[in-house]
């Protein structure tokens, strides 16, 4: 039962799909029944058409004027060719027409024009007869001998004898303002000597021809030598930076050296001032000492350095009792040698310290202590007896009999007569 109801269902289905087809297809009859009843009247009004147009076809035939088609169509264009020849011809004279019509205008203007002035020429024409006879009888001449002489000129003549009166009466005035403002320019001035002006002119000109043939020679030589430097100037740039790094490396050369003009102190006086001014400490420490104070040595400062005949090296004595510098060479005899004691003392204790393998323990000192007073040579020989009473051995040489009296171990030679000995004296 189930089976059918589906299988009756989907008929029912079916139906209702059918009956709405046919629904659809009844309608669709109904509109074709529509249009084929309006196709038969459309037809049947065709047919009318046609027959009307067949009766028409055949009266036209018995009315056409041309028995073919083409020749319709030449008699067309000869026609169309008359119908443009013929506006061309109304177009021509319709301009004609107009040109007429302008030109007509325009002569009943004048005409209107010469109406009004012809009142005016008449009274013109009075003056100038009147002018005429006046002007003949101021000249004393009859008409005839004035008709004459107006046919021997011609109007032509007159007129080219006006234009010229009126050229020079132009002439003249322009002539007379320009004279008239020369001599306002020229006021109080005096004439000027026009063969000097004249001089003068022909000089500038032979210097602006000179000139010229000067600027032209320039102008060949620019041009030549722009052409020379276009070529050279990759070379002269190169050349130029190799110039500027000789010219570096020079200057430091010559200024290292020592032989550059205000600058005379080459690089080894240079370290060597280093190494002086630490000799100095040691040194000044004992010619302080031995000059019991008065004096200390001291290098020249840098700037002044070079300088003349300064090499450098060269050294000063500041007084401590003057506060002032002075050359070494203005010490006496003791003093310098108790400056180059302490320097030579001072140099040794610089080589000692700058080089532990180096050990300075014996020193000799050969004379120099005659030129010292009594207490200089005391604190000389305190310097020395100080420095011997560590580890250094300080042998003196001297012909100094007070001295004797200060060094105890003593290596005494004498001359005599059979020779020279040498003996040992112990204190």
């Amino acid at each position: 039962l189930s089976k059918e109801g589906t299988l009756l269902r989907e008929k029912d289905e079916r139906r209702r799909k059918l009956q709405k087809e046919l629904k659809e297809s009844d309608g669709k009859l109904k509109n074709y029944k529509t249009k084929s009843e309006e196709a038969a009247v459309k037809l049947q009004e065709a047919g009318n058409a046609a027959a009307s147009a067949k009766t028409a076809l055949k009266g036209l035939e018995e009315q056409v004027d041309f028995p073919t088609e083409q020749e319709a169509l030449r008699a067309g264009k000869a026609a169309e060719e008359q119908k443009d020849a013929a506006g061309k011809r109304y177009d021509a004279a319709l301009v004609a027409a107009r040109r007429a019509r302008a030109g007509m205008e325009q002569a009943e203007t004048l005409i209107r024009e010469f109406r009004e002035s012809l009142p005016g020429l008449r009274k013109t024409r009075d003056e100038r007869k009147a002018a005429y006879l006046s002007e003949m009888k101021a000249r004393q001449f009859t008409e005839t001998e004035w008709k004459k002489l107006a046919e021997d000129f011609g109007e032509a003549g007159i007129r080219e004898l006006q234009e010229e009166v009126s050229r020079f009466k132009t002439k003249k005035a322009a002539a007379q303002g320009a004279l008239q403002a020369a001599v306002k320019a020229v006021g109080e001035r005096e004439k000027p000597d026009m063969e000097a002006l004249a001089a003068a002119r022909d000089a500038v000109q032979k210097q602006f021809e000179e000139v010229g043939k000067r600027r032209d020679y320039l102008r060949d030589l620019y041009r030549t030598n722009h052409e020379a430097w276009s070529q050279l100037a990759p070379t002269m740039e190169e050349r130029s930076r190799v110039v500027e790094e000789f010219n570096r490396i020079d200057s430091l050369y010559t200024r290292l050296g020592g032989k550059k003009s205000g600058a005379r102190m080459d690089i080894e006086t240079f370290a060597q001032r280093y190494y002086l001014r630490r000799i100095l400490h040691r040194a000044n420490a004992r010619f302080f000492e031995m000059s019991a104070g008065q004096f200390e040595l001291r290098l020249k400062e840098l700037e002044e350095a070079g300088e003349g005949k300064n090499r450098g090296l060269d050294l000063m004595v500041y007084s401590n009792v003057t506060e002032s510098l002075r050359e070494v060479r203005t010490l006496s005899g003791g003093e310098s040698f108790m400056a180059a004691l302490s320097l030579a003392l001072g140099m040794a204790d610089q080589i000692q310290e700058s080089s532990a393998a180096v050990n300075l323990d014996m020193m000799f000192i050969d004379e120099g202590f005659g030129s010292l007073d009594e207490h200089s040579r005391g604190q000389a020989v305190k310097v020395l007896k100080d420095m011997a009473g560590g580890e250094k051995l300080i042998g003196i040489i001297s012909h100094v009999t007070e001295l004797k009296q200060e060094i105890e171990d003593q290596l005494v030679v004498r001359k005599d007569e059979e020779g020279s000995s040498v003996c040992w004296q112990a204190g």
